[in-house]
């Protein structure tokens, strides 16, 4: 007999893990080692308590009674794969945040009938935030079919062999897993084989719980048509404008057209694809209609590559003029003056720079296909059309030296993007890299590694050097809080300058937990007349 449900899927949204639950896991394996130590510069420790830049924030600086967190901006992949599976002909309910969502994931897994749980994992690099999910799910309804996949699985899948995998699935304890880096249409064939009763063991990209994988399964590409699968803004009506949310996140293109060697993306997104600009604009237009959006992130890894798309979808944005201002991910040596000088025009309001290092030996090292010198003209016309700059660095890449980090320190000092950070490099042996591991002489992985030129915890202290001695750009905690928290919090109308100098006093709390204070130059803010002031040579 057929069963009817009230949801057909629930989408479960990032689990942003207790933060200072998360310190302490990483103490555990010592304060020397890489994964605390590039942790340990985005909290402080008050009274016993450690406090994120988010938890400072809700303390010091809250002033509309609104809690900051993730469940502020709403969340892509949920928009994703909602709107992929009502196209489907299946209803969903998300939750957009799990944290901050936990309350109402309780109450629909008691109140309502659900025909199964998907759990995305797209930001995961370890088990436990899935692990904590389906604590909550086994506990309250422990009957309901969960699905869990995205990158962290197909990422485990590909570097596991079949017994640890299987244990892997085991450790966490859903009843399906789709292997696959997009997955919507795995998705959508595992809930229409429950629907119909049966056991979804031929469907490709799925390994059930019951068994690891076995010669019988499949695993195919899953390359959607983007054009066919939009969002349908309209189904989240009601999700935005309510609870200070007035942020969303939207996608033009799905993976990279670069090849970047310290990058697993393009090999787990595919082919790069992208809607036209017509498409784009529609898809801009449906959320101007939703009537409280004030902020739009393009989740896209290059905004701005093929160059003539880019201008074409500049110019469109010029004559919409939409209510929203926007920010995107952009690549500087694809600028000029002119292209930088519409983006202000059109509303563009910050963008993400993966700069990753200001040495042209590690950016040749990285097949970045880019030079320090080009970096800093975009960062000189960024400042001069006033558009928010935030930099992204790498510290310890293969064949990085002590030369090298100073050449990166000089050109953050010199460039003076207005937020910036130096994260430890991360040996993932599913990057390019990992082929030249002879060559460059590098042992171990993730945090812990070694090579010909430096070891990670060298490139650590220097990190804590840039830290607590970069005078002329502002550094951004990643971990509870990062990128998308600026535009939040200009969302809610603070300034630039009121960002930085909330920044600033949450870093010095930073610098005295780890004792270095006195090796930092003093902070002071810095007024808008003065910045408008400073002259640069280039």
């Amino acid at each position: 007999m057929t069963q009817d449900f009230d949801i057909d899927c629930l989408i479960v949204g990032n689990n942003q893990m207790n933060f200072s639950e998360y310190v302490r896991t990483l103490r555990q394996m010592g304060e020397k080692a890489g994964a605390f130590r590039d942790v340990g510069l985005s909290f402080y420790e008050a009274n016993g308590e450690i406090l994120s830049c988010t938890d400072h924030f809700n303390r010091h600086y809250r002033s509309d009674g609104a809690e900051f967190s993730y469940d502020n901006v709403l969340s892509a992949t949920v928009t994703v794969m909602g709107s992929f599976l009502d196209q489907a002909g299946f209803s969903f309910d998300f939750i957009n945040s799990f944290q901050e969502g936990r309350e109402k994931l309780v109450s629909l897994l008691k109140e309502k009938r659900i025909r199964a749980v998907a759990i995305t994992t797209t930001y995961y690099v370890f088990a436990l935030p899935i692990m904590e999910i389906m604590d909550l799910i086994r506990t309250h309804a422990p009957q309901v079919k969960v699905i869990v996949g995205g990158p962290y699985i197909n990422t485990q899948f590909k570097i596991n062999g079949q017994e640890e995998f299987a244990f892997l699935m085991s450790q966490i304890g859903a009843d399906y897993y789709v292997v696959n880096s997009q997955g919507e249409q795995a998705l959508v064939d595992v809930l229409s084989a429950l629907r119909d009763n049966k056991e979804p063991t031929d469907v490709p990209n799925c390994i059930a719980a019951a068994a690891a994988p076995t010669p019988g399964f499949r695993q195919t590409a899953e390359v959607h048509q983007l054009a066919d699968h939009m969002t349908t803004w309209s189904l989240f009506r009601d999700a935005v404008g309510e609870d200070n949310r007035r942020m969303v996140m939207t996608r033009t293109a799905v993976s990279c057209p670069f090849s970047c060697s310290f990058c697993s993306f393009p090999a787990h997104a595919g082919t790069y694809r992208y809607l036209p600009p017509d498409l784009v604009i529609k898809e801009l237009d449906h959320i101007e209609a939703l009537g409280s959006v004030n902020s739009v992130t393009f989740i896209d890894d290059t905004f701005n590559v093929p160059i003539h798309r880019f201008e074409d979808i500049l110019e469109r944005l010029l004559r919409r003029n939409y209510s929203f201002r926007w920010n995107c991910n952009l690549r500087l040596q694809h600028v000029n003056e002119n292209i930088i000088s519409k983006l202000r025009q059109a509303g563009c309001e910050g963008v993400f720079l993966g700069l990753e290092s200001g040495s042209d030996t590690i950016l040749r090292n990285m097949n970045k296909k880019s030079r320090a010198r080009s970096y800093l003209q975009g960062l000189k016309w960024l400042r001069q059309h006033e558009i928010m700059s935030y930099a992204s660095f790498i510290i310890g890449f293969p064949g990085e030296t002590d030369e090298t980090v100073g050449e990166t320190i000089a050109m953050i000092e010199e460039g003076q993007p207005d937020f910036f950070r130096a994260q430890l490099w991360y040996y993932d042996t599913m990057t390019p890299v990992h082929d030249s591991a002879e060559k460059y002489g590098l042992r171990n992985s993730q945090f812990e590694w070694t090579h010909n030129t430096m070891t990670s915890r060298q490139a650590a202290d220097w990190i804590e050097h840039i830290h607590g001695n970069i005078t002329k750009s502002v550094w951004l905690p990643q971990n509870d809080f990062d990128y998308p928290s600026l535009f939040n919090l200009l969302s809610r109308g603070w300034s630039i300058e009121q960002i930085k100098a909330f920044l600033r006093d949450f870093n010095s709390r930073v610098r005295r937990r780890l004792g270095n204070e006195g090796q930092a130059p003093p902070i002071a803010l810095v007024q808008n007349d003065a910045v408008a002031n400073v002259t640069f040579a280039f």
